[in-house]
Formats: structure tokens, sequence, C-alpha cells
């Protein structure tokens, strides 16, 4: 398991150049949130605009979106292209999230799988008729949501975080990125302890910005576990220089700050 760090970060983060438009550096898709949990919807746009998206297009619930407008009003709503979807975060339970999960997944790209889209990944495969997820998928479980996944204990997650990130890779045929006080994005042949942050950023929240910006990345091009490597260390790298009680979207703002700095 390889080390990653600022260096890397700052080497591999695509910077725009002169030729790029906003559909070259990438367009995100991003259908979270729900009547129950908009605030995901906020904190999944958000991260994925200040990590860098070239055009983030919203097509999640309605309850959500006076709220990422006033957040973000460069978010464009409804269906159109995309290069990456970031899906799951801020999904109700009492939700058809298994047809949500398959319209996006029907669309070929790579996407962001987390929270509550993790649980209908098989549901949502077989009602496509499709034995596998799309290439270049990241899977963004804790290890409560990995426990589960895999049928196991969370202490067994816990005692062998990297064998059993790589057990989910293998199951699911996409990479998987364990969030944590450490953690690790571990794909069939690859893997990356993401630079580490401080405990602050252990709130409600901070998955939902991760998954965002780990869209970012996916959409300019990386492939699925060098993308949740960057996400997570750019949370790290960020909560490090702003040490204290910042919430998840304050954080997302001081994304910018980072990526500049280290560029």
């Amino acid at each position: 398991m390889r080390q990653f760090d600022a260096e890397q970060f700052a080497a591999i983060y695509p910077v725009p150049g002169a030729g790029d438009d906003k559909y070259s550096r990438g367009v995100v898709g991003v259908d979270t949130g729900s009547e129950r949990y908009p605030g995901a919807a906020v904190l999944s746009t958000l991260g994925a605009l200040r990590a860098g998206a070239g055009f983030v297009r919203y097509c999640g619930t309605d309850a959500a979106k006076a709220a990422v407008l006033a957040r973000c009003p460069s978010v464009t709503f409804g269906v159109g292209r995309v290069n990456a979807w970031v899906v799951g975060c801020g999904w109700s339970e009492d939700e058809p999230n298994a047809a949500r999960l398959a319209a996006r997944l029907g669309d070929g790209v790579p996407c962001v799988i987390d929270a509550g889209a993790l649980w209908v990944i098989d549901e949502a495969l077989a009602s496509l008729g499709w034995s596998s997820l799309p290439a270049n998928c990241l899977l963004t479980p804790h290890a409560g949501e990995l426990a589960k996944l895999l049928g196991v204990q969370r202490a067994e997650i816990l005692a062998d975080p990297i064998g059993q990130a790589g057990q989910a890779a293998q199951t699911f045929g996409a990479a998987v990125l364990l969030k944590g006080s450490a953690q690790y994005c571990v794909g069939d042949q690859a893997g990356y302890r993401a630079i580490t942050g401080p405990g602050w950023t252990a709130q409600a929240g901070s998955g939902d910005v991760l998954a965002g910006a780990a869209g970012v990345f996916l959409a300019s091009g990386a492939d699925a576990v060098m993308a949740g490597t960057m996400a997570a260390s750019l949370q790290a790298l960020t909560a490090t220089n702003h040490p204290g009680t910042w919430s998840p979207d304050q954080l997302a703002d001081w994304f910018p700050e980072t990526i500049g700095k280290l560029g």
C-alpha cells in the first residue's frame, strides 16, 4: 500500500490549459439528496464545484434545488451529457433507490457511489440486465457501511481495512475508498493510503463533500483509485491547513486555496 503525498497531488491535479473549456475540464453530474436530506445535495455539489469541476449538472431531488441554487449559482439543472456521476449521498431509505441508481448507471460513465446507493447496486444492475458496474466506478463507504456490504462485523473491517476494502473491490468490480481516520483507496491492482488529516473532519457531511470532489477527478479522466485518493487527500490537506471546528461546507470553500498553493 503506497502512501500518497502533497507532491503527488500537485503533479497529478488536472490544471486547465489555454485550450480548455468548461466541457473539456469535465462535466460532473450530481444526483444526491432527498426531501429528508436536502443538505447532502448542497454538500456534494459544493464539493464538486470547489474541487475544480468545469461544469456541474444537478439532477437530484426537486426538494433540494432551491438550496443548491442559493449556495451554488453556477450549477445547471436538468439532464444532459456528463463525464461522471456522483450518486447516493442523502438518498432516503424509503424511496425507489434501485431505479434511481439504474438511471445513472445506464449512461455508462464512471460513478461515485456513496451512502444510500451502496445498498441497491445488485438490484440496479439486475434491472439493467447487467452483470457488472460501468468501468472505473468508485464506492465510498465508511467502516460500518463496508461491513454491511460484505456481511461482516465492523471490527473485522477495522482489523484489516486494506484487505477488506480489497475484497469489496473484487466483489463489486470497482475501486473502494474506505473512509475514516486513515483512508485507503483500493482497486484490482493498485492502492494508496490517502494523506491523513486531523480528527476535525469526523463530522456529518464530510463524506458528501468528499464524494463530490471525487466526481471531479473521475470526470477529468483519472482512474477511480486515483480519484478517490485525490479527493480524500484534498479534504485532509485543507483541514490540516485550517484546523478547528469548520463545517464540511466551509472546508470545501477552502479547497481552491489548497489547490492553488500546491500548484
